[in-house]
């Protein structure tokens, strides 16, 4: 916890992994300058930009 890095680079052509996963992401860079996306080209790009957050409640009940 708490480490910082420079660069990020971030795979956003399929949603996010787990929940909070893109947000440790961004939020260890030092810079924002220093973040880059890959993103399918066939998205629109209008603002705001998003990606999906995939919650499967059936693997929640489980750990429950």
């Amino acid at each position: 916890q708490g480490q910082s890095v420079k660069h990020v680079g971030l795979d956003l052509r399929t949603p996010v992994f787990t929940h909070g996963q893109l947000y440790v992401a961004v939020s260890r860079v030092t810079s924002v300058h220093n973040i880059k996306a890959i993103t399918d080209p066939r998205d629109d790009f209008t603002l705001p930009l998003r990606t999906k957050n995939i919650v499967y409640p059936e693997v929640l009940q489980i750990l429950n």
